[in-house]
């Protein structure tokens, strides 16, 4: 490590990166890490290194303490000053800053269990951080992307790209006759869904109706009274046959057939008495 004293005024120098990253809307964000004493946000900084430049003294220290590795700007955005705190002392020291593009962040780094890192928006870190000048660095940092970025933005040609033509293409307007050929359609199959739903809620409702009537007639209907027929229809009417049945039951027996039946019994009965009578002698 080199002396790293300001021949001019006595200071200490150290080289510092802002490291900074780029969304697609055009925001800048900052990273800002602990300090491991204080725990106050800081940006990574360090002692001149022998044999590297400044820049490369400065990304080295950026991956020593906030473990990111990207792109450094070889000139410095400016420098602030601040008091280094010693074991028994403070000094002054001149920090310079290289603005450093981050690419990536490892896994593991040298100081990675002494220090916390944090994304910060432009205004957020410059709040963050206690140096005055270094706020004033950050919110110029922040100026000068914005203007890079608005300047990158309106050189930029505007032409759709095949792929996007052919997409717009794709989903070109439909003719008007055609649009209203289908408006008429899905109209007329609108009116015959209703009208089914219509119609087959009017059944239900009639079948439902039907139904509390019949079960009405089935639970209040009085009993039924024997018809009263009319004499002329007795007359048409066919005889029964168990009407005839019981009417010849219900008639006094002929005194014919009485005699009849009572001298066929007796008949048999004279013949078996005289086949027990003892033969006549002669």
């Amino acid at each position: 490590m080199a002396s790293g004293i300001n021949e001019r005024n006595g200071r200490r120098i150290q080289y510092a990166a802002l490291p900074y990253r780029v969304r697609r809307d055009g925001t800048v964000e900052v990273r800002l890490i602990t300090s491991r004493e204080t725990r106050r946000w800081v940006i990574p900084k360090g002692w001149p290194m022998k044999g590297m430049t400044p820049p490369k003294a400065a990304a080295r220290e950026t991956y020593e303490e906030a473990g990111l590795l990207g792109t450094v700007a070889r000139e410095p955005l400016g420098l602030y000053t601040y008091d280094k705190r010693l074991a028994t002392r403070s000094v002054p020291c001149d920090v310079i800053v290289f603005p450093l593009k981050v690419k990536r962040r490892v896994r593991n780094w040298p100081e990675r269990s002494q220090r916390f890192g944090f994304w910060f928006p432009i205004e957020s870190a410059a709040a963050a951080v206690q140096e005055e000048e270094l706020k004033a660095l950050i919110l110029a940092f922040g100026d000068l992307m914005a203007q890079k970025f608005a300047e990158k933005r309106s050189s930029a040609p505007v032409k759709p790209a095949p792929a996007v033509a052919r997409k717009a293409a794709a989903v070109a307007p439909v003719p008007a006759p055609a649009v209203e050929g289908v408006a008429k359609s899905e109209a007329k199959s609108e009116a015959k869904s209703e009208a089914k739903s219509e119609a087959k809620s009017a059944a239900k409702a009639a079948a439902r109706a039907a139904d509390k009537a019949s079960a009405k007639r089935t639970t209040k209907a009085p009993p039924t009274e024997p018809s009263k027929v009319s004499g002329t229809e007795r007359a048409a009417a066919p005889p029964d046959a168990g009407a005839t049945t019981d009417a010849a039951a219900s008639q006094p027996p002929s005194p014919k057939k009485d005699g009849a039946a009572k001298g066929a019994k007796a008949k048999p009965a004279a013949e078996h008495a005289q086949s027990k009578l003892p033969p006549s002698l002669p």
